[in-house]
């Protein structure tokens, strides 16, 4: 009598958990694909912000003269066309990420022997003017 009183809470119990064990296990692919998003999201803009600090150093060292290279390597189109415009963006606090971005660059550029980088990477220097004149171009 009590093996069958044990099974039978044994049962119980199991049907009463599996349930709550689903409902978990139905939000989590949510949970994650909102995460992978997030995650993406903001590895597009490390990168983008990383990308900025390096076009205002070059400019800082004047290895980008054109303003309208610049412009287009770090504008807001630029920016939005770089991390997806299928994310959730908080463009706010982007926008003073980027400032401080554009102000890093040129304070690094103004160190002394800073700008010796691109001295020593004469393809660096190359890459970026490229960069810069066809971001000019397609604009």
């Amino acid at each position: 009598m009590k093996k069958i009183i044990y099974v039978v809470a044994a049962a119980v119990t199991l049907i009463a958990v599996q349930p709550a064990a689903n409902a978990q296990q139905a939000d989590s692919p949510k949970q994650t694909l909102t995460a992978k998003l997030k995650q993406k999201y903001l590895e597009r803009r490390a990168k983008f912000v990383r990308r900025v600090k390096d076009v205002y150093f070059a400019a800082g060292c004047k290895i980008l003269t054109s303003e309208a290279g610049i412009h287009s390597l770090t504008s807001k189109d630029s920016y939005l066309t770089y991390v997806q415009e299928q994310t959730i963006l908080d463009l706010k606090e982007d926008e003073e990420l980027l400032q401080v971005a554009r102000q890093e660059g040129m304070d690094r550029a103004a160190k002394p022997g800073e700008c010796d980088y691109y001295r020593r990477h004469p393809l660096a220097a190359d890459a970026m003017r490229r960069t810069a004149a066809e971001a000019a171009k397609q604009k």
